[in-house]
């Protein structure tokens, strides 16, 4: 079985391989999630603030490259 600081890079390898508009989306979907699971634990109504979020993060992460390799 694979121990947690091989999975974590597994999974980073596997982020850092994605097309740039891939990893913006990604992100975009990693961070709604993640406000709406907050909002389903706080027991509050986050829905627009999720959606805007995420799009807000795609859109920079797409915009500044942050995936990209320094040469």
């Amino acid at each position: 079985m694979a121990g947690p600081r091989q999975l974590y890079r597994r999974a980073d390898d596997w982020a850092r391989g994605l097309s740039r508009l891939r990893y913006a989306l990604f992100t975009g979907v990693i961070v709604t999630v993640s406000v709406l699971a907050v909002g389903v634990v706080l027991d509050t109504s986050t829905t627009v603030y999720a959606v805007t979020m995420g799009v807000t993060m795609a859109v920079l992460y797409y915009a500044f490259d942050v995936n990209a390799e320094d040469d």
